[in-house]
């Protein structure tokens, strides 16, 4: 009997990775036998969403349990494994430098791998594979665990780059990658990192794209007098709306402009701070701040609203999925160099104009107008989304590079 073990932040619950994860769970299904799903999840006010047939709810690692006394976890087994894996942080040089760090986080690892549950499942099925859908959070545990075939990790953002935690430390990454048979990345740009950074982590990466479903064709709109911008993120530093909201306010000013319009998609700590900011927008640009919605409002905005260009403004990323949601819809992207995006958007993958990592709010106004002002047939981003992220491809490969590993 075939089992996974999925590790997962928030899914089952209505909240977090649940759209990720429900984009790989039914091609997980078909090529296991059975499915358990464990979770870490905080907030679980939201309630679950119905599991497919196949698949169960182990339960919430992230709530204590009576095994999780430190007695209780002093067996051979997690004390080997903890002397191994502080030998691997002593060896990169990386013990001294976050010891407390390190520790707290291999007592998470060591009882997410403890817990009864866990341990029953893994002992209830003759072929066992773990996978952690995140290299933190629900996946710490991933590689404290014994007695499997197989020990898969999936990286994304800021469970990869250490240079994005405020301490600039990830827990026992070269434990981790030494004990994964398989580490998956959503971009090159996460695969050469791990490279560069994890000799432990070398012929073990696979490119594994997250992916998105799209219309079964791109939606055809008639011009409008006006032109349609969107974007779609959290009001925060990291992702520079208020850069946006400058570069809109320039466009109007630039030759060959028409009145725009400028929707965004998204809530967050400084959405207050850029709602009294366009109040001072110029005569000509129409501005709507949505707040948060769900994501299928925005995708029925994308479905019945013409949207000429989509921009993205981030400090950071992995490969966004709200691009991805963007160019399944033919809409042309405006993006800065961070991260994966150059992977995504760029005029050589005819779906938009890639910005610097830095970018003035002209020089965004610059790209969003060549892109609105470029001829028909310019960009054709709804290919590229075809080719690399459509879901009904990108999770039957994932699901099958977890079925395979350890073999």
């Amino acid at each position: 009997m075939t089992r996974l073990l999925l590790f997962t932040n928030e899914y089952p619950y209505r909240t977090g990775d649940v759209v990720f994860v429900q984009k790989e769970i039914d091609d997980l299904v078909a090529l296991f036998d059975d499915v358990v799903v464990f979770c870490h999840a905080r907030d679980t006010s939201a309630g679950m969403v119905e599991l497919p047939d196949g698949v169960r709810y182990g339960g919430n690692l992230f709530e204590p349990a009576p095994e999780d006394a430190p007695r209780r976890l002093l067996e051979w087994g997690p004390a080997w494994l903890f002397l191994v894996a502080a030998w691997e942080e002593l060896r990169s040089g990386r013990l001294f430098r976050h010891p407390v760090l390190f520790v707290l986080s291999s007592k998470v690892g060591i009882t997410q791998a403890h817990r009864t549950a866990v341990r029953e499942a893994i002992a209830g099925a003759d072929d066992v594979v773990a996978y952690g859908f995140w290299a933190m959070g629900g996946g710490l545990g991933v590689p404290w665990l014994r007695g499997i075939r197989a020990r898969v990790t999936r990286t994304h953002g800021y469970d990869l780059y250490e240079e994005r935690m405020s301490s600039g430390y990830l827990p026992f990454r070269p434990f981790m990658y030494r004990r994964a048979d398989r580490v998956l990345t959503i971009s090159e740009d996460g695969s050469q990192y791990l490279r560069r950074n994890y000799r432990q982590s070398r012929g073990k990466i696979a490119l594994s794209r997250l992916g998105v479903y799209g219309p079964e064709r791109a939606p055809r709109h008639p011009s409008n007098p006006f032109w349609t911008i969107v974007s779609c993120s959290s009001v925060s530093e990291l992702k520079r709306v208020g850069l946006i909201l400058e570069a809109v306010c320039l466009l109007s000013d630039l030759e060959g402009a028409r009145p725009v319009r400028w929707v965004h998609f998204g809530g967050g700590p400084l959405l207050a701070e850029i709602q009294e900011a366009v109040r001072g927008a110029p005569e000509g640009v129409t501005i709507e701040l949505r707040g948060h919605v769900d994501n299928a409002d925005v995708l029925d905005f994308y479905a019945r609203e013409r949207v000429d260009v989509f921009v993205n403004a981030s400090t950071t990323e992995g490969v966004p999925v709200s691009i991805m949601e963007a160019i399944s819809y033919g809409i042309p992207t405006v993006a800065t160099a961070v991260g994966g995006t150059p992977e995504i958007v760029g005029p050589q993958l005819r779906t938009g104009e890639l910005l610097g990592a830095d970018p003035s709010p002209k020089e965004i106004a610059e790209s969003l107008l060549a892109v609105l002002n470029a001829d028909e047939g310019t960009y054709t981003p709804r290919e590229l989304w075809e080719r690399e992220y459509d879901a009904r491809r990108t999770g039957a490969y994932a699901a099958g590079l977890v079925s395979t590993a350890g073999r």
